[in-house]
């Protein structure tokens, strides 16, 4: 702030002046350093939301592109199902085991590997998630699976296809981890679509017994909340019973 005063000097000549003095304040140099501090922490704040809101993007982009991996995978994995059927018990105790099941040497032979229920499915495939730690076949189960946190997620768990003792151990009692497809799920429901030999159609069934259709459903739907996944499956085993492969309707 500038101010001019005024000051009347005596001199040789006798001649009077008048001076200019310039300068702030300090009570104005404390509002101006106020003012510049509020501003720069505005800006401050300001950006900071500005990189959480950028970073909280990055992290949902990341997350659906992870969970556009995973819905693949799951569709690969189930659209690669393999009917195997498993060979006629050899040794005295699979065939002790077959009779006690009530089940001849043959009609075993002819039951392809799959066990499906509304809360989860049991399968064989050539897709394994791990490929590297199981090749192969692969005895893979989805189902209902809980964190530390008690968080209910569909899982997926899968081990080696030894015979029929690790697809029976993975229906009855699966062993290790799940790994998570699709995280904070309240409600879990499975389908299949295969052929009604009574109605003559095709339809969707809350359970798949393979014992009694002697083949695997023509797809597989699965409901994760608000969340659903329809996969068809490419190879389906059919005995002389059932409707032609390829004869389902829309899903």
């Amino acid at each position: 702030m500038c101010r001019l005063t005024a000051s009347f000097r005596s001199s040789s000549a006798g001649k009077g002046g008048r001076t200019g003095e310039c300068g702030f304040t300090l009570l104005e140099l404390m509002v101006a350093f106020t003012i510049m501090a509020m501003v720069m922490v505005a800006l401050f704040f300001s950006f900071r939301m500005a990189l959480n809101s950028y970073q909280k993007g990055q992290d949902r982009i990341t997350e659906e592109a992870y969970n556009r991996v995973l819905e693949d995978q799951i569709k690969r994995q189930i659209g690669s199902l393999f009917p195997l059927r498993p060979a006629a018990p050899t040794n005295g105790l699979q065939q002790q085991q077959a009779a006690a099941a009530g089940q001849n040497m043959l009609m075993l032979s002819q039951i392809p590997l799959f066990y499906g229920t509304g809360e989860s499915v049991t399968f064989i495939t050539v897709a394994p998630l791990m490929l590297l730690e199981n090749p192969g076949l692969t005895v893979v189960r989805y189902g209902w699976a809980e964190d530390e946190y008690g968080k209910r997620y569909l899982g997926a768990m899968e081990t080696r296809y030894l015979g029929l003792d690790s697809f029976t151990q993975m229906t009855e009692r699966p062993r290790g981890k799940p790994l998570p497809l699709v995280k904070d799920v309240e409600d879990l429901r499975f389908e299949y679509y295969g052929y009604d030999q009574q109605g003559q159609a095709f339809n969707w069934y809350d359970s798949w017994n393979a014992a009694e259709t002697m083949a695997v459903p023509h797809a597989i739907r699965i409901h994760a909340d608000e969340k659903v996944i329809t996969v068809p499956i490419n190879a389906i085993f059919n005995n002389q019973s059932m409707a032609p492969i390829g004869g389902g309707g829309v899903f």
